[in-house]
């Protein structure tokens, strides 16, 4: 059976495939253990994850008098994890686990079910288990130096920050070779990666169910995780302050351009591009930052101070007209984040990213692009709900002509224990290949930009927000314009102003709505600290971050600019 197919090999057969180059530095044989905590990880939840041992009854069943996971086992898990993390070598139980597993099961099939396969079984996920209590903290900056493994990482992706500054494209720190992809050493990311992580889902039996810490992830060429650690500190959970600005205000329906010809296959799959100078009437850059954004920071100020982040809708600006905006707002702000959906390239090679700017003291801006996964389909229904059959035939499919090859997923560390990701419109509602990232890592907030119609808990960005913040725990935030909101009215009707979509893991949806001659929602998210437990039992110390939404506001521009058009 090929290398790069471990259903149905033997657990030294998956031992390969996750370590080509064998566990250790020089390494001659296999009896010596993995060395640092995510490659040993990566190793055996290949296993745990191809061979579904954690299933079995003496790991999940409490009541049954074979029940392996006693609180004897627990303390002895947390203990060998706490050793490795401080002393950052192994221990010797790993050791000694990681040479039984060796020895004695090496040739084992990991579709064994007979009752005899509970022998290696048990080894594995007590190896699992420690791998994952030594990582305690990765990702995050340590406010000690007592975790040598927390420290360690911490420290090169300082390194890797650095040369980031002159290589956007750098790879890899002193000790970390794969970073920002990967935390591993001796993994390689085309075959798996592990990252951080910062959610452990409370319903379902699964291996992202078993680790506070730590998260396996597919190969870099299936989708390229980053983990981004912000440079600006934060001590404490203060309320994180989002100003959301539904713009553009209202879109002409010749912002939609159908491509005259329809795909070789099937004349009627036809495909379209959007416009966004169309919507911009012509404003610049400094224009939209000075006259717009700042005035309604400004205008926020009465009610409280600062306001940490801007989010815009879906392809809202150009990206390099989004990168002149975010210069501006670096020097004339407070802001820590500046996030917003753009369009890049032309029409030939054009994309529909998800933008983020990171400010560190009004001195330095670190950004993110991720593009798009999937395109948007524009069928008969839609055609009409937004009244678009003017500029497309109701008859056609009409794709969204972007590029979305080179799929790519950011997490970035905004507060303490506490990350942040956005996806774009689709990219929300399809399992493949970013919410495989999303549900293993659970970042604490999840910000999806839509080109969508009013934000609703009973259409489709509540529903997948719901599934979210069900598995793995996140809270939701959905934001689309008030110019696609508007065009889902038929004229007469009621003006529908829903502009965004709150969703968090214990409480309902709430569609948040803009008031009449409004211009942004300003969004109070507090947090709290909770406990989660892993499968096995093992608490985090209370160490997950959960955010609410504390209130919300209208804020209302005092002068609004002629380019911005007409708001409905």
């Amino acid at each position: 059976m090929a290398k790069d197919d471990p259903s149905g090999m033997t657990i030294l057969d998956i031992l390969k495939w996750v370590l080509p180059d064998g566990p250790v530095l020089d390494a001659t044989g296999w009896d010596q253990v993995c060395e640092w905590p995510p490659d040993l990880f990566a190793a055996v939840a290949a296993i745990t994850e191809r061979s579904g041992l954690y299933s079995e009854r003496k790991f999940m069943a409490y009541w049954d008098q074979h029940f392996e996971l006693t609180r004897h086992w627990l303390e002895q898990i947390c203990d060998a994890g706490e050793g490795w993390s401080t002393q950052g070598t192994p221990p010797q139980l790993v050791q000694d686990l990681w040479k039984e597993l060796i020895k004695k099961h090496r040739k084992a099939r990991i579709d064994d079910a007979s009752a005899t396969s509970l022998a290696w079984k048990s080894i594995v996920f007590k190896l699992l288990a420690i791998a994952d209590e030594a990582s305690s903290g990765v990702g995050f900056p340590p406010t000690t130096s007592e975790h040598a493994i927390q420290y360690a990482v911490y420290g090169d992706y300082i390194e890797w920050e650095k040369k980031r500054e002159t290589d956007q494209n750098a790879i890899g720190g002193a000790l970390l070779p794969y970073l920002p992809h990967s935390i591993c050493i001796r993994v390689p990311p085309a075959v798996l990666c592990v990252q951080p992580k910062t959610n452990t889902p409370r319903v379902g039996c699964t291996v992202r169910s078993l680790t506070h810490n730590l998260a396996l992830l597919p190969s870099v060429a299936n989708v390229s995780t980053s983990w981004q650690i912000s440079n600006k500190p934060h001590i404490d959970l203060a309320p994180f302050n989002m100003l959301v600005v539904p713009f553009p205000f209202s879109i002409p329906g010749k912002s939609f351009v159908g491509s005259a010809n329809g795909f070789p296959s099937k004349s009627t799959e036809r495909a379209f591009r959007l416009d966004p100078d169309v919507w911009m009437r012509g404003a610049t850059p400094q224009q939209f930052a000075e006259e717009l954004i700042c005035e309604l920071i400004r205008a926020a100020e009465p009610e409280l101070e600062p306001v940490h982040a801007i989010v815009l809708p879906e392809t809202a600006l150009r990206k390099g007209f989004a990168d002149q905006v975010a210069e501006i707002l670096l020097k004339r702000t407070e802001l820590d984040l500046f996030i917003t959906g753009v369009l890049s390239g032309d029409k030939d090679d054009a994309r529909n990213l998800a933008a983020m700017y990171r400010f560190v003291n009004k001195e330095k801006m670190l950004s993110s692009f991720q593009s798009k996964h999937h395109r948007w389909c524009l069928d008969r229904d839609q055609i009409c709900r937004y009244h678009l059959g003017h500029v497309m035939d109701p008859h056609s499919r009409w794709w969204e002509q972007i590029d979305v090859s080179y799929r790519s997923c950011y997490v970035t560390v905004f507060r303490p224990g506490a990350t942040v990701s956005v996806l774009v419109c689709e990219d929300l509602a399809r399992y493949d290949p970013v919410l495989t990232v999303m549900n293993a890592i659970g970042p604490n907030l999840v910000v999806a930009l839509l080109m969508d119609g009013p934000q609703l808990e009973h259409r489709w960005p509540g529903r997948y927000a719901t599934v979210l913040a069900d598995d793995p725990g996140s809270a939701v935030l959905t934001v689309t314009s008030l110019g696609m909101v508007s065009r889902s009215s038929m004229p007469g009707d009621k003006q529908s102003r829903e502009i965004a979509l709150w969703k968090e893991s214990d409480g309902r949806a709430k569609a948040l709505r803009l008031p009449k001659r409004d211009h942004a929602l300003l969004l109070t998210l507090t947090s709290r600290s909770l406990e989660q437990f892993t499968l096995d039992g093992r608490g985090d110390g209370g160490y997950t971050v959960h955010f609410g939404l504390g209130a919300a506001h209208g804020v209302r521009h005092p002068a609004p600019p002629a380019w911005l058009g007409p708001v409905p």
